[in-house]
């Protein structure tokens, strides 16, 4: 799952993680281990897999543009307007080969917003093995090997793809079709995914041989979407009901880990998951969230040491949804980092690298130009061995009133350090820096006794860091 929900299927060839591996270390050197069926099943099936009627690469594409004769057909009660059937000419406006499923209407300026697309040709699988095929998106159908297949109709927009299972025989030509229809707003994408009959003896073969094992585990935008009509175990309606990985991948980890090879678990997901697992039992984990069209490139590249990770987390990842308050509670307490009092598995502002860093004591005096109040100044080095970027972040400790936060971010610094270097860090904190929110709604720099820490994370979470103390004199309300 290289792509979140907002982004184009026309994007550039995608590269799995498989794939991303196997052109950095050589494809002899890299065994795919297919997983068995699951919730997350649906790839986009590659150009290289398709050929049009008359043996080239990619697929005949007829476009026909509505017919404006007929009465626009009546949408049944509930259902919007661009998911109702169309009626359309019966010749096509442009007839043209395409390298696949996927919209491309806008390119023609003959093609009119409200038509009809037939995609034909063959289906011509590179490997031996059982496949789920078939359609994601809305408003289509498609028949394979002469006879009807697959059926997307209004109930279809927000689900998940709609999969059959087949036995293919690599290199065979089977004749598929697609047909899609445009009010304005259309969307199909042809999918599959090969799938083991027997994956934990699959895994065990593969493994056999392996210096090392990598679990891709995570979630799709299928199952977390906004617009998500999902209902399946830990999703309803695009709410998550759990943090967990789905049961599947869980087991699938556990049988991994039990083969005692190292095991990198690399995470694709959209949201905050339980990585608690992982954490207690992997050899290293990278979050690779969605990461666009050459997401396994850049995940090998991490993965090898060609780049040196040094993203960091942008919000908690929690244990368990027991540990958050009700949606449906407004109140602060409990939410966020600011104000969450437990323990998470990852906290907000979190992430390694594969260098290390150290920080000089901070110092924190009163500023007398401009808006700031104080400046924190501190130094920070790289102690390790390779070259590598550093997050310095700057969080502050509120006095003890009712309703602040346990602690804030108020600023970070992206620096670059070869082995041994260091670097001097400067931060300016202005009253409303300092300020914070009472329980009636007033911004204001309360009076009190500070705290501020600059290091590669949260303070006290086990990650260099240094503090110092300072005390504000007088309570200042601020504008709005």
């Amino acid at each position: 799952m290289l792509r979140g929900n907002y982004s184009s299927s026309l994007s550039n060839k995608p590269i799995s993680i498989a794939a991303g591996l196997s052109e950095a270390l050589g494809a002899g050197n890299v065994a795919l281990a297919p997983f068995g069926a699951s919730y997350t099943d649906g790839d986009r099936i590659p150009t290289s897999a398709l050929g049009t009627p008359d043996g080239k690469p990619g697929l005949l594409a007829r476009y026909y543009n509505a017919d404006p004769k007929p009465p626009k057909p009546a949408a049944p009660e509930g259902v919007p307007e661009f998911l109702t059937p169309l009626a359309v000419l019966s010749t096509p406006a442009v007839t043209r080969i395409e390298p696949d499923v996927a919209g491309r209407s806008l390119d023609l300026a003959e093609v009119t917003n409200y038509h009809k697309v037939v995609w034909s040709g063959f289906l011509v699988p590179p490997v031996t093995g059982t496949y789920r095929v078939g359609l994601s998106g809305f408003n289509g159908a498609m028949t394979f090997d002469g006879k009807a297949f697959v059926e997307l109709g209004p109930d279809s927009f927000g689900a998940s793809p709609k999969l059959q299972t087949v036995k293919l025989i690599a290199g065979q030509r089977y004749p598929i079709s697609v047909t899609g229809q445009s009010r304005k707003m259309g969307g199909l994408d042809l999918v599959w995914k090969r799938i083991s009959d027997d994956p934990v003896a699959d895994m065990q073969a593969a493994a056999e041989k392996a210096d090392m094992i990598v679990a891709v585990v995570g979630l799709t935008s299928d199952m977390e979407a906004e617009e998500s009509r999902v209902e399946i175990p830990g999703f309803k309606d695009g709410d998550k009901t759990t943090l967990d990985l789905p049961q599947d991948q869980l087991a699938m980890l556990e049988q991994a880990q039990q083969l005692g090879k190292p095991l990198i678990v690399v995470a694709m997901n959209g949201s905050p998951i339980n990585l608690q697992w992982p954490k207690d039992h992997a050899a290293a984990i990278i979050e690779a969230w969605y990461p666009g069209q050459s997401g396994g490139t850049a995940v090998a590249d991490a993965m090898l040491g060609k780049t040196n990770p040094s993203g960091r987390l942008p919000l908690t990842f929690y244990r368990s949804v027991d540990d958050l308050p009700a949606f449906d509670d407004y109140l602060m307490e409990g939410r966020t980092y600011r104000y969450f009092a437990g323990k998470p598995v990852y906290p907000f502002g979190y992430g390694l690298s594969y260098t290390s860093f150290a920080y000089a004591p901070v110092a924190v005096t009163r500023a007398t130009q401009g808006d700031a109040v104080v400046t924190v100044t501190t130094q920070v080095r790289n102690t390790g061995k390779v070259s590598g970027a550093e997050v310095a972040q700057l969080y502050l400790n509120f006095p003890n009133v009712k309703g602040t936060p346990r602690i804030a971010l108020r600023g970070f610094q992206r620096v670059e350090l070869q082995p041994g270097e260091s670097r001097n860090l400067f931060f300016t904190l202005s009253a409303r820096d300092l300020s914070t929110v009472t329980l009636h709604g007033v911004r204001q720099m309360l009076a009190g006794h500070y705290r501020v820490s600059v290091g590669s994370a949260q303070p006290d979470t086990g990650v260099p860091f240094q503090s110092a103390a300072f005390d504000i004199d007088q309570s200042v309300k601020l504008p709005e």
